[in-house]
């Protein structure tokens, strides 16, 4: 992927990239373990349980049984489709150290963009139109290559929106206030002496 260099700004982005790199790795294996939780529970007669999770991903997918792979029997929390978005996702967080690195921040370009969404667009306005009928392997396909991009502008955008408003909170700061700052935490409190 070429790339698109964001402004320069104070401060090394790496630590705050690190961090919601971290917590997005947390939050999709979360995600990802209640979406086949879901089904392992009602397979195991724990029907509210299973209904509550089926429920919170139902605001994000449609559930329909035959567009879902199945775990013992039952569908998945969501649709082939989203499982592929949610996976590509999770491999676009793993990818995304050894393509950025966690001092760079940086856009991937448009172009970049649309050549990962076209077979997403393409697939689900043709479903939508009655042009065909994909099958689950091609919208777990499609859902994947498009998820694997997501990370690369949610993690730079993010971080883009925290260095920033550290670097604004910097500023307001008055001199003497910034030197105060700047003392204290180089210099370590002195000893008293009894």
């Amino acid at each position: 992927m070429t790339a698109v260099e964001t402004p320069p700004r104070s401060g090394d982005p790496a630590g705050t990239v690190r961090a919601l790199l971290f917590l997005s790795l947390l939050g999709t294996l979360l995600w990802l373990a209640a979406i086949f939780l879901a089904p392992g529970l009602e397979s195991r007669g724990s029907s509210r349980s299973a209904g509550f999770l089926y429920a919170l991903f139902s605001p994000t997918c449609h559930q329909i049984p035959e567009r879902c792979f199945s775990l013992r029997g039952y569908p998945l929390a969501v649709c082939g489709r989203c499982l592929g978005v949610y996976l590509g996702f999770l491999g676009g967080l793993l990818a995304y150290p050894f393509a950025r690195g966690f001092s760079r921040l940086e856009l991937p370009r448009a172009r970049t963009f649309l050549l990962f969404s076209v077979p997403i667009g393409v697939d689900g306005l043709a479903g939508i139109l009655g042009l065909w009928a994909s099958p689950i392997g091609l919208r777990l396909a499609t859902g994947s290559l498009w998820g694997t991009i997501l990370p690369f502008y949610f993690i730079t955008g993010v971080a883009e929106l925290v260095v920033s408003r550290k670097a604004r909170a910097r500023a307001r700061l008055s001199p003497g206030a910034r030197q105060a700052v700047k003392t204290a935490v180089e210099k370590p409190p002195a000893k008293s002496v009894e």
